[in-house]
């Protein structure tokens, strides 16, 4: 009886347990093709995501993609980079109309 009251309890535990809010986006290269995308998440199932990811050579804009969802989002893009050169992925996301703050990743194109 014990061993069935502690397996109910241990399932309605992992039931409750919240989402992570937010993501880290991911850059990477295939010779000059730069490829970006990320999975971003609200605090819950119902919650409204928006996001927007934006790659820049330096201080360059290179491009951007947009996608939205309920509970989550995921976006993803390809574009032409330049060989030897850094570039930096900038994701800018809100939830529920809320902007949370940005996250950037780096990497060179070698």
């Amino acid at each position: 009886m014990a061993a069935l009251l502690l397996l109910v309890l241990s399932i309605s535990v992992q039931a409750v347990q919240p989402w992570a809010v937010g993501s880290r986006p991911t850059l990477s290269f295939s010779g000059t093709t730069a490829s970006c995308y990320v999975n971003c998440k609200g605090a819950s199932t119902s919650d409204k995501v928006s996001e927007t990811l934006t790659l820049y050579q330096g201080n360059t804009y290179v491009d951007a993609w947009s996608g939205s969802g309920t509970g989550s989002a995921f976006v993803s893009g390809q574009c032409a980079v330049k060989s030897g050169k850094s570039y930096t992925l900038t994701l800018s996301y809100s939830v529920n109309g809320t902007a949370k703050p940005s996250v950037s990743v780096s990497n060179t194109c070698l």
